[in-house]
């Protein structure tokens, strides 16, 4: 326990997968391992036991029944005490390291940054809660009780040897090193073996997962039988990983076992000579010598590849612990508010190895009003929208709600400021209700005043709020969807609402429908990013902006930008093609 504390001190990390596993565990642990203490000294008691019975039996040395019967219930005791503690300890102290370090990590992932996921794969994740955190509970966890016995058991095997014959104590412990130090010579390789099998499952998810991600797409364009063959390929890699693990355990266990069998066996025939001029040294104490030596000799056996799995897993916690590192959100946490307006000025982007995408642009959204930006694909509007989010911070210019300017802003405080209604609403297999809420609590009038706000009063009525949407909602509508989005952002009080080609899913009617939703809505800045153009609705929008590969070429409202028959009236025209 104090070598944990130490290794977590040294690391000055308190806040790591690790710590994770002992936050508040410490009272489960140190109950489980002194379950674990009595254990081996019940073990210990019964080898010496056999000594006292064997000497008695044979008249070397007589001890009393009324002693030995003692002396027995005592090991009893020591290893139904041993018993309980470990039944209720143990369990405790691994239940709770799982559900902390699942609360940890999951926690930490819901801390990163709101476009995490454009730039690191969903699976990484996936295989951190299911493969590694399996192969930690086993190869970690579990390792530690066993562990902490075989090493007692080697202390208190030593400690009896050398309290009945220090010779054959030194005879005894320099022989069972034989099958140690063989050990040790294959201990790097089992650790090299449990971090590639390790690696193998996680890579295996990792393509599994693609797999069901692609789903739809892999049936459309028939590639069932390429697709088996990549899968079979990563399954055999973790195949083979799995064979080697094993092949190098197995022989590690055979070595050891076959070099202990040696150790005991030159053992038996050393006593034999030392007892002919020896009268101390009974069958009852070379009986019990052997007994002790298997505590030797199972040192070797496993704790090189306890150590490896402990090493490995040490490792995977570690790669994990800088994997959700990533992507943190590091911003300062200033209030924000934007009760005027939003500012753009000069604002340029460019990416690492492409043109700029936004040019010193200037733009302004005055609070409580609607606004459209329109272009083609590639025009910017997407990069527009991400520095709204603050998802991008690497601009020249400034972006300013009322008069802060954002890039120092964290995502959490923009977030109680605005929402984003994206083309593709996620929808969790949950009730409608749990949709809207995300979960959270709300009064019921809100509740009833978000509803009725995206539109969804109808629906409501027709299938209740406890009507369930299915995986990603694939029991609802494309518009219904949509609703539930706007649903959720009216309810969480925002005073901004950006629409990410909300529409562009949508059929005609129901797309229009939604537009007319968002312009119907009062009291909230609502910026409507789209390439949709819905002619009988374009002019409620105070301004539409058109956006050009960066710039905006057009300003104003629709009706006079439609009469210039400039870029807003070619898009217009290309839409009716």
């Amino acid at each position: 326990m104090n070598h944990c504390k130490q290794h977590l001190k040294e690391n000055n990390e308190y806040n790591n997968g690790l710590y994770a596993l002992f936050k508040g565990n410490w009272f489960n642990f140190t109950l489980a391992m002194l379950g674990i203490v009595f254990k081996v000294g019940a073990s210990l008691g019964f080898s010496t036991f056999v000594q006292k019975i064997l000497d008695t039996i044979s008249h070397v040395k007589i001890t009393s029944s009324t002693y030995l019967i003692t002396y027995a219930i005592g090991c009893f005791l020591c290893l139904l005490i041993g018993a309980v503690l470990e039944y209720v300890y143990w369990t405790s102290f691994r239940s709770k390291a799982l559900l902390q370090y699942r609360e940890h990590t999951y926690n930490k992932i819901l801390d990163k940054h709101i476009d995490t996921f454009n730039h690191e794969g969903v699976a990484t994740y996936i295989s951190s809660l299911s493969n590694d955190l399996e192969h930690i509970k086993e190869n970690y966890i579990e390792s530690l009780p066993y562990i902490a016995e075989t090493v007692l058991s080697f202390l208190g095997t030593v400690v009896i040897m050398i309290y009945y014959d220090f010779t054959l104590a030194i005879i005894a412990f320099g022989i069972s090193l034989i099958p140690i130090v063989v050990s040790l010579f294959r201990l790097k390789e089992v650790e090299s073996c449990e971090e590639k099998l390790s690696i193998a499952n996680s890579a295996f998810l990792g393509v599994f997962s693609e797999v069901l991600y692609g789903f739809k797409a892999i049936k459309s364009m028939r590639a069932e039988k390429n697709i088996s063959t990549k899968l079979l390929n990563s399954n055999k890699e973790a195949s083979s990983a799995f064979a080697s693990r094993e092949h190098i355990e197995i022989s590690v266990a055979y070595i050891a076992a076959i070099s202990g069998r040696i150790s005991q066996t030159a053992f038996f025939f050393i006593c034999m000579f030392l007892a002919q001029h020896d009268s101390r040294i009974s069958a009852g104490v070379i009986v019990v010598f052997v007994q002790l030596m298997q505590n030797i000799i199972q040192l070797a056996i496993t704790m090189p590849e306890l150590i490896a799995r402990v090493k490995a897993s040490k490792k995977l916690i570690s790669k994990n612990d800088n994997l959700l590192k990533q992507y943190q959100t590091t911003c300062m946490d200033f209030p924000v508010s934007c009760k005027r307006k939003i500012e753009l000025s000069n604002v340029s982007v460019s990416y690492e190895n492409s043109d700029t995408v936004l040019h010193d642009l200037c733009v302004e959204f005055q609070a409580n009003r609607c606004y459209a930006i329109l272009g083609e694909s590639g025009s910017g509007k997407t990069t527009l929208l991400n520095l709204l989010t603050g998802s991008n911070r690497n601009y020249v210019g400034s972006v300013k709600f009322d008069d802060t300017d954002i890039k120092g802003i964290s995502n959490d405080r923009l977030f109680q400021l605005m929402s984003v209604i994206y083309q593709d609403i996620f929808i969790f297999d949950a009730t409608i209700e749990e949709n809207i809420t995300m979960f959270g609590q709300y009064d019921n009038a809100m509740l009833d005043e978000a509803i009725r706000k995206a539109g969804l009063t109808d629906m409501i009525a027709s299938k209740g709020l406890s009507y369930r949407c299915g995986e990603n909602g694939n029991m609802l509508s494309g518009g219904e969807k949509q609703r539930i989005g706007i649903a959720r952002s009216v309810l969480q009080g925002v005073d901004i609402l950006l629409f990410d080609e909300a529409t562009s899913a949508l059929d005609m009617q129901t797309g229009h429908q939604i537009m007319n939703t968002v312009l119907n809505m009062e009291g909230k800045t609502r910026i409507v990013i789209t390439h949709d153009i819905y002619n009988d609705l374009m002019d409620r929008f105070d301004c539409i902006f058109v956006l050009k590969k960066g710039t905006i070429i057009e300003s104003g409202k629709y009706s006079e930008l439609i009469a210039k028959k400039g870029a807003c009236y070619e898009l217009l025209n290309k839409g009716n093609k």
